[in-house]
């Protein structure tokens, strides 16, 4: 009995079974690949009975009697199996991985073809795994980017065993898988970091792993390292000169403002009228009073009456006629000098007093 205990999955390259002759020292295999990975692949652990081997015909005619053991030869990959292949599979940092006949078996619109993609920014790490050693690397197919068909670059792992990888420029690609027989593993992953969306006035210049983000209107700048798919670093906001706001009044209000402004004008109106009336009403009074004072102190309807007054206290009176420019003197001598001449107001200094002016 052989029993086999795996961390990882794995998947069967050649498993052959060595017949030992009793009668001399040579050696025989057979090769029992088929039956292994129809009882093992894609297991975590697997017990295989050589009497189970002997039951389902495995080994040749010759081989009965005889002492048999089996050598397996393997490759385990961390992660579970993919099981839809049909749809584009998302490639992240952690390694995924398929077996090539899961891609030909798969009941999809177009058996044989596997898409991966990726976010913006990320490339996809693919590595194909040849479990036989006698496998042709032909066999294992290769990969279309951007429409364009390529093959795989192949190499010897330390374990000897052949293996093809690439990395694509883009973040989305196809892979054509070849003969499945025997089996091999397509294991993949997402590489470099993924776009980042800019903040807003800035520019973005990007040169292999580094990264500057720089302000349009200012200073600011910021520098990025990608490590693995993580961008090390912090962005923040880029400051925006502020410029004082436009305030656009709605056409509705415009009416409103109109309706006011007209109003005020109103009030200011009627304000200015009202003014007038009582400067109005203020001339008239005076006028009014002026005129009761002449009829008071001037009952005489014919004439107005002047009054003339000596710079020494004598009053003297002189009457108006209706010709404002002649004046008749109704003065009579009020003094007499020594030689008895009389002395007449008028040759005295006199203040007019005109009551027409009060």
């Amino acid at each position: 009995m052989i029993s086999m205990l795996w961390t990882y999955f794995c998947g069967f390259g050649v498993a052959s079974v060595a017949l030992l002759l009793p009668v001399s020292s040579l050696q025989i295999t057979h090769n029992v690949t088929s039956y292994m990975e129809s009882e093992c692949s894609s297991q975590r652990s697997c017990t295989i009975s050589m009497n189970d081997v002997t039951h389902n015909n495995v080994l040749p005619e010759c081989a009965r009697g005889l002492i048999t053991f089996m050598d397996v030869t393997h490759a385990c990959v961390k992660g579970q199996p993919l099981q839809d292949l049909c749809s584009p599979v998302t490639a992240t940092a952690s390694e995924k991985f398929f077996f090539s006949k899961q891609a030909m078996n798969e009941q999809c619109p177009s058996p044989g073809f596997v898409t991966l993609e990726a976010p913006p920014g990320q490339n996809i790490q693919v590595k194909i795994i040849i479990l036989a050693d006698d496998n042709n690397p032909q066999e294992i197919g290769g990969f279309v980017e951007n429409g364009i068909e390529h093959a795989y670059t192949m190499s010897t792992n330390s374990d000897g065993r052949l293996e093809g990888q690439y990395t694509s420029e883009a973040n989305r690609i196809t892979l054509v898988i070849g003969s499945t027989n025997p089996t091999y593993i397509i294991a993949f992953q997402a590489t470099g970091c993924i776009t980042i969306k800019p903040p807003d006035n800035s520019v973005i210049e990007q040169n292999g792993d580094s990264l500057v983000v720089k302000c349009r209107f200012t200073e600011q700048v910021w520098n990025l390292k990608c490590i693995g798919t993580r961008w090390i670093g912090a962005v923040g906001a880029c400051k925006v000169i502020t410029v004082p706001p436009i305030i656009v009044i709605p056409e509705d209000n415009e009416y409103d403002n109109i309706d006011e402004r007209n109003r005020d004008s109103e009030i200011i109106s009627n304000g200015k009228s009202l003014i007038r009336v009582f400067f109005c009403l203020i001339l008239c009074v005076c006028i009014r009073d002026d005129d009761w004072m002449k009829r008071k102190y001037l009952p005489n309807k014919d004439y107005e009456k002047c009054e003339m007054v000596a710079v020494d206290g004598t009053i003297a009176h002189m009457l108006k006629t209706n010709n404002v420019h002649t004046w008749q003197n109704t003065m009579s001598p009020t003094m007499t000098r020594n030689d008895h001449v009389p002395a007449v107001a008028m040759d005295r200094d006199f203040i007019t007093v005109n009551t027409n002016n009060l």
